[in-house]
């Protein structure tokens, strides 16, 4: 008996630890008078990377014979198309009931990194008199794999898992975009400016982390939110 009690009560703390212990789901709440993190992302290193372009092997009469890979969109130091948000918080505003749009358009993803939530939706659609596809893959793995026929056709699919999603065309090996997608709503993509905004963040002390798809993550400790407030932050990318 005493032996039966023993293994009853690890297999109680075994599924503790595996599941309700590392387990925290986001929860939405009533945020008044929330702060914002903003900033900067800049390259600080000595010699700024350039942009390849892209020799284009089909579709050449509508899009082009070459397209800029948009994987170093730098100017004036300033880096577009970085990933900012919070690591980890555990309440706030509401994810947007509004899908994430990709477009594909003269041959590119528009946007060609964007921000996803887990929860939310994704609609992509065709804005090119061409055939497209969107086959994407969520840490490697593939997620859905759907035609977009001809100008105009959209598909609208859930987001069902946070990480990093590649956003690719079958019919056109060159097309590459990124989706971030988070569990919760507090993340923002740095404009042509390199400048970034996340809004309406609870008062708090949080860590931030930028990700690029060539330059990788950097990481910001101890960024302390006020309620009303802007916190300003620069992040630099040296490499």
């Amino acid at each position: 008996m005493r032996k039966g009690i023993v293994f009853l009560m690890i297999m109680a703390v075994s599924v503790y630890f595996s599941y309700g212990a590392t387990s925290f789901a986001y929860e939405t709440v009533e945020v008044k008078n929330g702060g914002s993190i903003e900033g900067v992302v800049e390259f600080t290193g000595a010699t700024v990377p350039k942009d390849p372009m892209l020799k284009l092997s089909s579709e050449t009469k509508y899009c082009g014979t070459s397209l800029p890979a948009e994987k170093y969109v730098i100017k004036d130091k300033k880096i577009a198309n970085v990933a900012v948000y919070i690591t980890e918080i555990k309440s706030g505003k509401a994810i947007p009931a509004e899908p994430l749009t990709i477009t594909n358009i003269k041959c590119l993803f528009s946007p060609h990194v964007a921000i996803g939530y887990k929860g939310g939706k994704l609609t992509q659609k065709n804005d090119d008199p061409i055939f497209h596809n969107i086959h994407t893959y969520l840490n490697g793995k593939t997620m859905f794999n759907i035609g977009l026929p001809e100008k105009g056709s959209s598909v609208t699919k859930p987001l069902l898992r946070d990480g990093l999603m590649e956003v690719t065309c079958d019919s056109h090996p060159w097309m590459h975009g990124f989706i971030v997608i988070l569990d919760h709503p507090y993340g923002a993509v740095t404009n042509e400016s390199g400048a970034f905004i996340i809004k309406d963040v609870p008062a708090g002390t949080y860590a931030v982390e930028a990700w690029h798809e060539a330059l990788g993550k950097v990481k910001v400790a101890d960024v302390k939110v006020e309620s009303g407030k802007a916190t300003k932050i620069k992040i630099d990318y040296k490499k």
